[in-house]
């Protein structure tokens, strides 16, 4: 399951990070409109960032993994993290907490006030909790969408250069 923090890896390769960069550049897709599900991505022989296309489709809560590629052994070792990019986390953060705020205000308004104008402060209340359950709509809609994209990810990168957890357990 996605999570907006983001799950850690640490993998290794047996080929070099030149010749695993080199490897994983032939086999990710080029992106068009109409380009099937799968999976993609970009870097260099130090980084490298993979994700999941789905064809028309836009998500910026799309987990995506970001791994940095070291010489290791005769190989290469990556080590990042799988999950929604930082700035979603910190976004949604900011959103909940600015929302909250005012949900707060409203309910003390509302438990504050008595007759006609108790109910000019339903306003604070219904939109910030209508807002905070979109915001939990689109990170649930995303963890729905997304739920397999982890392995996927996971099961390319063992197909493509041979990767494998580095303390020796399954993928």
């Amino acid at each position: 399951m996605c999570k907006l923090r983001g799950v850690r890896i640490d993998l290794v390769s047996p080929m070099s990070p030149v010749a695993a960069a080199t490897r994983l550049k032939e086999k990710v897709a080029v992106l068009t409109v109409d380009a099937p599900r799968c999976v993609t991505g970009n870097g260099t022989d130090r980084e490298m960032t993979l994700w999941v296309h789905r064809p028309r489709t836009r998500n910026d809560f799309k987990p995506l993994l970001k791994a940095r590629l070291d010489p290791f052994e005769g190989g290469t070792r990556l080590r990042g993290r799988i999950g929604a990019p930082r700035s979603v986390g910190l976004f949604m953060g900011c959103w909940v907490t600015f929302v909250s705020l005012f949900l707060a205000f409203g309910l003390i308004l509302l438990l504050s006030s008595s007759g006609a104008t108790r109910w000019t402060g339903l306003g604070f209340v219904a939109i910030p909790g209508l807002m905070l359950a979109m915001a939990g709509a689109m990170i649930g809609m995303t963890r729905a969408q997304t739920r397999g994209d982890r392995e996927e990810m996971l099961a390319f990168l063992r197909e493509t250069i041979g990767a494998r957890p580095r303390d020796g357990r399954d993928l």
